[in-house]
C-alpha cells in the first residue's frame, strides 16, 4: 500500500508488535504507526531519540530513550497515562542524564516495570506508587541493552556479556547466568518451559535452564544477532535415517565439485 511504502522505509525503524487486531511499528524518531489491512489507520509520536518501545499485557505501549522518560502510552487516546521522574542529583547536585535502553513489564501487574539504562542502573518502578522509581540499583560497568521478566523474575543482558537475574521479592542480589561472551542484545522466555535464550554480538544463540542456570543448548548462527522470540509452533522431528540421507547428499555434492 501506498502507507506501506512511502511513509515507513523514510525514518529509520525500531521495532513493531501487534496489539489485538492492529499492528504497531514504531520509528526511533518516536514516530507510532498504527496499521489496519495493509494501511496507516492512525499515527502519533511518543518523543525523540527512542531507544526501547514494548507492548506491555494490557494493551499499552511502554517507551524511553536519550533523555526521554519512561512513558506509558494509551494506544486508543495516543497519551500517555505514566511519566517516570528523574531520579535526584547526585551527591555533587548533578542532574543525573536520562538514557533508557531497555524495558520489561511484570506479566502478571502491567505496574510494575523494570528498566536498564546506559550508565549500567537497574531502576525497578511501581506506576501506582509514585513517579520515581521504588529501586534504583547499580549492576555490572556496560550499558544494560536487554530485558524480559516473567511473574517472579526480570532478566537482563549488557554490552559485556553478562547475564543477570533479579528476583521482584529479594531485589538485594543479582544472579549471573555464563557462557555469553560478546554484548547481549536480545533475552526470551519460554512461555511454558524454564528456558532463557540470548543472542548477541559473539553471534551465539544459547538456551539457558532458569532452574539450574546451565546451557542446555547453544548454535553457532554466523552473524550478530539482535533480536531472538519463541515459537508457538513445533519442530518438526528428522524421521530415523533421514541424517544418513542428508549426509550421502552432501558427500555426493562435494564430490561432483571436486570432479569438476
Amino acid at each position: 500500500s501506498s502507507g506501506i511504502n512511502a511513509e515507513w522505509p523514510l525514518r529509520p525503524g525500531l521495532t513493531a508488535f501487534d496489539i489485538g487486531e492492529q499492528l504497531l511499528s514504531v520509528a526511533k524518531n518516536g514516530q507510532v504507526y498504527v496499521w489496519r489491512d495493509e494501511e496507516v489507520a492512525a499515527k502519533f509520536k511518543i518523543g525523540e531519540s527512542i531507544e526501547c518501545c514494548v507492548k506491555s499485557h494490557d494493551g499499552k505501549i511502554i517507551s524511553g530513550g536519550k533523555e526521554n522518560e519512561l512513558k506509558v502510552w494509551d494506544i486508543e487516546t495516543q497519551k500517555p497515562v505514566f511519566t517516570s521522574k528523574n531520579v535526584p542529583r547526585d551527591t555533587l547536585d548533578i542532574r543525573v542524564p536520562v538514557w533508557i535502553r531497555s524495558i520489561a513489564s511484570q506479566p502478571s501487574d502491567s505496574n510494575i516495570l523494570s528498566v536498564g539504562t546506559h550508565y549500567h542502573q537497574y531502576r525497578q518502578y511501581d506506576t501506582r506508587v509514585k513517579r520515581r522509581p521504588i529501586l534504583d540499583k547499580s549492576w555490572g560497568e556496560l550499558p544494560i541493552l536487554s530485558m524480559t521478566a516473567n511473574d517472579t523474575h526480570c532478566y537482563m543482558g549488557n554490552g559485556k556479556g553478562d547475564i543477570g537475574r533479579i528476583d521482584y521479592r529479594n531485589t538485594t542480589e543479582v544472579n549471573k547466568f555464563k557462557g555469553a561472551v560478546g554484548s547481549v542484545r536480545s533475552l526470551a522466555l519460554h512461555s511454558k518451559e524454564p528456558f532463557l535464550a540470548s543472542v548477541g554480538l559473539d553471534r551465539y544463540l544459547r538456551v539457558h535452564n532458569t532452574l539450574t542456570k546451565e546451557i542446555e543448548n547453544k548454535f553457532y548462527l554466523k552473524n550478530k544477532m539482535n533480536c531472538v522470540v519463541f515459537t508457538n509452533e513445533r519442530i518438526k522431528e528428522k524421521e530415523e535415517g533421514e541424517d544418513i540421507w542428508e549426509q550421502l547428499e552432501e558427500t555426493g555434492a562435494k564430490r561432483r565439485k571436486l570432479e569438476g
